[in-house]
């Protein structure tokens, strides 16, 4: 792998290369890194060509992620969060216990010393807690209306950067507890939305008339989590 530079009269980023036995040129972005697949033999002016013919998809790609990373949840004193339609102010408090705990409408996360790993992981820590009191008792009750409570065996979490959830063949559902921090109907909705992969382990058309019935706004949820479910990462 070897790291490059393109240059051009009006723009220049840095990319990296990787040669393999494949036989086309691709270009992935990813995390503000721009990352090119070629052929073996394949020639830096190919390559560069390349580059500058698909480059204006390539800074459009950089300047969104950009955004969202600025978008993205802080962890700090003053920073509000918002659970189950409720919204907390962060509060940092030095204690040799690590632990959070909410009073009224502030959540005061207390730790040993205020680095940030050590504030996300007590945030998180209680953020699962809330998850593990909501989530499994809303899939129950949507299982339950779709008459397939019998198949739900488990719930459990997994914080996964490519799917919110996911639901086993075996009835097992599994969540990303980032979700308790998104407004209460797209929680619901994606709730609602595993739970129906109990009846139908698939997304044909009669799945979707199943998430229907348990959440009939869900085109509206789904959209808000496709433009704004990086904010919900710390």
């Amino acid at each position: 792998m070897q790291q490059l530079d393109l240059q051009l009269q009006e723009f220049s980023f840095p990319y990296t290369l990787t040669r393999s036995r494949r036989k086309t040129l691709v270009i992935y972005v990813k995390s503000g890194i721009v990352d090119v697949r070629s052929p073996l033999k394949a020639s830096t002016k190919w390559i560069n060509s390349f580059l500058a013919e698909k480059s204006p998809w390539v800074l459009r790609q950089l300047a969104d992620q950009r955004k969202r990373k600025q978008q993205r949840l802080v962890i700090a004193e003053g920073s509000q969060i918002t659970l189950l339609g409720h919204t907390l102010t962060l509060q940092i408090a030095t204690s040799g216990r690590p632990r959070a705990a909410q009073q009224g409408s502030t959540l005061t996360l207390f730790v040993k010393e205020p680095k940030q790993d050590k504030l996300e992981k007590v945030f998180l820590d209680w953020l699962l807690e809330q998850a593990r009191q909501y989530m499994p008792r809303m899939a129950k009750h949507y299982a339950k209306q779709l008459g397939v409570d019998h198949k739900l065996k488990d719930v459990t979490f997994r914080k996964t950067r490519t799917k919110w959830g996911h639901c086993c063949q075996d009835g097992d559902i599994q969540f990303n507890w980032l979700l308790m921090l998104a407004p209460q109907p797209v929680l619901d909705y994606l709730i609602a939305h595993e739970t129906s992969h109990l009846r139908y382990l698939n997304h044909s058309a009669k799945f979707w008339n199943t998430v229907a019935e348990l959440c009939p706004n869900y085109k509206e949820y789904r959209e808000w989590l496709t433009h704004n479910g990086h904010r919900l990462w710390p």
